[in-house]
């Protein structure tokens, strides 16, 4: 199920640079390019996925290979001492590498590697030194949290060719499909769709709803890097007795909710489906969206990280399903609430925490004048990202001694590079103030150091929604340029009232609003009218809702019966 949701996925995404994982493999300092071989070889005979090939089309096929051949690219380098070689750079290069050969094909195998040498004193190349290796997997065979299996066991295997997968024989594709159709499984499927009907019907059209600040659009990315985050989070996680992605998760919560003043937070996020312990060692794609509940109330913050831990856990229980299922449900809410989901996720982790990082380790209470002066380290890097569909997201790359935090804007026009840092900045400054002990209410709301924002009398909340009424008349004039309608925020109590004239191509309440479905998706603080009143033509005084006359018929349109 989850590499079918993959697969989904990528039919749909135009841009591929999210269509391939890559992870950089630790290579001991005096491997040469047959120990590395040697070490791929060995994982792709172990992991059945690595050694798949795909055939996409009405009915997708796979083709698990006994047999095949991998190319690695071997490129050499020049430094005047090897003492000099930067290995982080190189890894970045060798990644845009894979990355510029573009999306698997068919047939290919879907793992490719990339290796940096420098030669040594012999003449053969398997001889040469290997500075820096990637490795570079189709996300229809792997997620994040496999890639990590790969590198780490890549880690074993370059040292010693015999060493053991963890946890035994892993887990292969076959056999997942296998759990996937026992009856106990089916049934907890069906629990789940209901988990995510009931998700659907609260959740927001927008998570972040601010409004426009400049014309445009772009996309940009900023990732922070804060030690004081880092020994805050170690702090917290130990007092709380929970994971360090909860903490974010809670931080970046209360921020959210302060920010765009929503009490409730309905937000998607990854889960790696990874829970169960014969999951833990699979290497494919089990990754998949779930849908967690936060709700910001006068509570500590102690309590909101323990909420966090608690909604992530319930979430990953209802986080395997047949997407194509899930889509119909959402399809069918989106439609009746008048509203368009963005299921991209809002926080995905990419870190994978084990041992005493869960939460049972012991932490010393770093104090303040230890936190302001790691605090003075914290670095802010921006770089360009491929638009996306999401208007926000944060992703967590790193935990262990620094945070580090991504947020990555695909709309500057409404959320500008200057707001996306400030937004990580406030996640920081609520960190290091937790950090040194509970807060309560007042304390996690004068620890984020951001304004709420100002919504003058344009703004609606309409089922759990903020509304722009501009924006819904953009929408229609988009949708229904011809019809000349015109929204009211209200008429006689019903929010969103839209008044239109009949047209050939738009005759009934039930067409109007499946041309303003279709449009939706482009305005993210709009919504769909909550009414449509179809009159014989447009008045003198389309502004004026009591001009409107001559009503052939109205209704919601969501249903056949209603007008």
């Amino acid at each position: 199920m989850g590499q079918y949701n993959i697969l989904q996925w990528l039919r749909g995404e135009s841009e591929q640079f999210f269509a391939a994982v890559a992870g950089e493999l630790d290579v001991p300092a005096a491997a040469v390019v047959d120990d590395v071989a040697e070490a791929l070889a060995v994982l792709i005979e172990r992991h059945e996925g690595l050694r798949t090939t795909y055939v996409d089309g009405v009915e997708p096929r796979q083709f698990v290979h006994a047999t095949g051949d991998l190319v690695v690219e071997v490129y050499a380098i020049e430094a005047a001492d090897p003492q000099l070689v930067d290995r982080a750079s190189l890894s970045r290069d060798l990644t845009r590498r894979l990355r510029a050969a573009g999306a698997y094909r068919i047939g290919e195998l879907p793992v490719r590697a990339a290796l940096a040498v420098l030669p040594s004193d012999e003449s053969t190349s398997s001889a040469w030194v290997v500075q820096a290796a990637v490795i570079g997997c189709s996300h229809l065979a792997v997620d994040y949290q496999a890639m990590e299996i790969i590198k780490r066991e890549f880690a074993d295997l370059i040292r010693d060719r015999t060493a053991q997968p963890a946890g035994g024989p892993p887990i292969q594709p076959l056999d997942l499909v296998a759990l996937e159709r026992t009856p106990k499984a089916l049934r907890h499927e069906e629990s789940v769709l209901s988990y995510w009907k009931d998700g659907f019907l609260r959740m927001p059209q927008c998570l972040y709803p601010v409004p426009r600040v400049a014309a445009g659009s772009g996309s940009v990315a900023v990732e922070m890097t804060s030690t004081a985050a880092g020994m805050a989070l170690r702090a917290v996680t130990a007092r709380t007795r929970t994971s360090r992605a909860s903490v974010v998760l809670a931080a970046i919560g209360a921020v959210l909710s302060h920010r765009t003043g929503t009490r409730e937070l309905v937000l998607p996020t990854m889960s790696a489906n990874r829970f169960e312990p014969r999951f833990r060692q699979h290497v494919g794609s089990l990754a998949q969206l779930a849908l967690i509940t936060l709700t910001i109330s006068d509570t500590t913050f102690d309590r909101l990280v323990r909420q966090a831990w608690a909604a992530v856990v319930d979430a990953s229980r209802h986080g395997r399903y047949d997407v194509d299922r899930q889509s119909a449900i959402a399809r069918r809410v989106e439609h009746e609430r008048g509203v368009v989901f963005d299921c991209e996720p809002l926080f995905n982790n990419l870190v994978i925490e084990s041992g005493p990082a869960i939460g049972r380790a012991t932490a010393s209470v770093p104090t303040p004048g230890e936190l302001d002066a790691a605090r003075r380290a914290t670095q802010l890097r921006r770089q360009p990202m491929p638009v996306g569909t999401t208007l926000i997201r944060f992703d967590l790359y790193g935990t262990d001694g620094q945070l580090r935090l991504g947020c990555w804007s695909s709309d500057t026009g409404r959320i500008p590079d200057d707001e996306v840092e400030s937004l990580l900045v406030a996640v920081e400054n609520l960190l290091i103030a937790a950090g040194s002990g509970d807060l309560d209410a007042r304390g996690i709301r004068g620890s984020i150091p951001l304004s709420p924002v100002q919504r003058g009398p344009g703004w609606l909340l309409v089922d759990g929604c903020w509304v722009e009424v501009t924006e819904v008349q953009r929408l229609l004039d988009d949708a229904l340029a011809s019809t000349g309608a015109k929204v009211f925020a209200a008429v006689n109590g019903l929010p969103l009232v839209a008044y239109l004239a009949r047209t050939e191509a738009v005759r009934t309440p039930e067409q109007a609003h499946a041309a303003c479905m279709a449009a939706l998706k482009a305005y993210p603080t709009a919504m769909a009218p909550q009414n449509y009143v179809i009159c014989e033509r447009v008045p003198g005084d389309p502004d004026d809702a009591a001009a409107w006359i001559d009503v052939c018929c109205q209704g919601s349109g969501r249903k056949g019966a209603d007008g």
